[in-house]
């Protein structure tokens, strides 16, 4: 078993972290971790809304 978070934990970690500037930047950065399912896993409106609400906060706090 691998010891890693799920592909959504993650996602909030990247839009956390303001080191990407949207959604669909936050879904390559996911692959190219590995999270091959991050487009299917984030493609609902409400979580892509929350996860881009996320990324400008953390984006205009910097």
């Amino acid at each position: 078993m691998e010891d890693r978070p799920s592909v959504v934990e993650r996602a909030f970690q990247i839009a956390k972290s303001g080191k990407v500037e949207n959604v669909p930047a936050l879904q390559a950065q996911l692959a190219e971790e590995g999270y091959l399912n991050g487009v299917q896993a984030l493609a609902g409106r409400a979580l892509s809304n929350q996860l881009m609400r996320m990324i400008t906060e953390s984006r205009t706090a910097k």
